[in-house]
């Protein structure tokens, strides 16, 4: 399960090897202050729109890489239907960042 990393100048998205494959990509950071909003969704799969450009999906189960919606880029590491930390971004590569931690209260109390 990706871990998160908060700071106060970065957040990363920490993925575990498997999911740095199911992705196709490494770890995310983003600055902070990009950060617009932070919330938690009762299903982070739900969050998730799109077409998968690279990721793995699975419908109802796994959502690990880069959704593109029309022109918003979201990227997820979801598993399961539980509930996630959504990140709304400004002036980043990604749009979103949706990610199904153990405790997604906990980060948003952080970030806010």
């Amino acid at each position: 399960m990706a871990s998160l990393v908060i700071d106060d100048q970065e957040v990363t998205v920490s993925l575990s090897a498997a999911e740095r494959l199911e992705a196709l990509h490494g770890n995310v950071t983003v600055p902070r202050a990009a950060v617009v909003r932070a919330w938690v969704a009762p299903d982070g799969l739900e969050e998730v729109h799109g077409l998968k450009m690279p990721g793995t999906g699975w419908p109802g189960v796994i959502m690990v890489g880069t959704w593109r919606d029309g022109e918003v880029v979201t990227f997820a590491v979801c598993h399961g239907r539980r509930s996630a930390l959504v990140l709304d971004l400004a002036d980043q590569v990604y749009d979103r960042i949706v990610v199904t931690v153990e405790n997604p209260e906990e980060a948003v109390a952080r970030l806010t």
